[in-house]
């Protein structure tokens, strides 16, 4: 029998792959697309960094996101080797459509939710992903922090 956590993640999961596919996206560009509707200009790896992606992955969804004329890439001018990443006039409209999305799945998770308690699933939300982003960085390992403490 599948847990609670597996049930939602895969209906997660399946609804953003259905709506970024209606876009004519991957999960992971809609994503990025996302992220940069946010952000702004980034450094591509930065973007890497702080989504926890595979750099390879993220390299192929710019270059086809590029392709779509949804974002432009530039090479930086203090290291050669970096690149910045903006989203283009159409880029800006696709994120328009994709934070729509992100609402209406909000809407759906938090139905019968207080504004309290939405807040409080926030701040413990908030918490468990930088106890995971902190893990797959490698600063936690098996369960116990850099000095040998436990993590949990």
């Amino acid at each position: 029998m599948q847990g609670r956590k597996d049930v939602f993640r895969r209906i997660e999961r399946q609804y953003f792959r259905d709506r970024m596919s209606e876009l004519g996206l991957s999960t992971v560009e809609g994503m990025l697309v996302r992220a940069l509707g946010q952000q702004g200009e980034t450094r591509q790896e930065d973007l890497v960094v702080n989504m926890v992606l595979d750099k390879g992955a993220v390299a192929r969804a710019m270059a086809h996101l590029e392709q779509l004329d949804l974002v432009q890439r530039t090479v930086s001018g203090q290291c050669r080797r970096e690149k910045l990443v903006s989203l283009t006039a159409a880029g800006v409209e696709k994120a328009g459509e994709i934070r729509q999305i992100m609402e209406e799945w909000n809407r759906v998770c938090y139905q019968g939710f207080t504004s309290e308690e939405r807040a409080l699933f926030e701040q413990f939300l908030t918490r468990v992903t930088a106890n995971v982003r902190q893990y797959k960085q490698g600063e936690s390992k098996h369960g116990y922090t850099s000095d040998g403490r436990a993590a949990f």
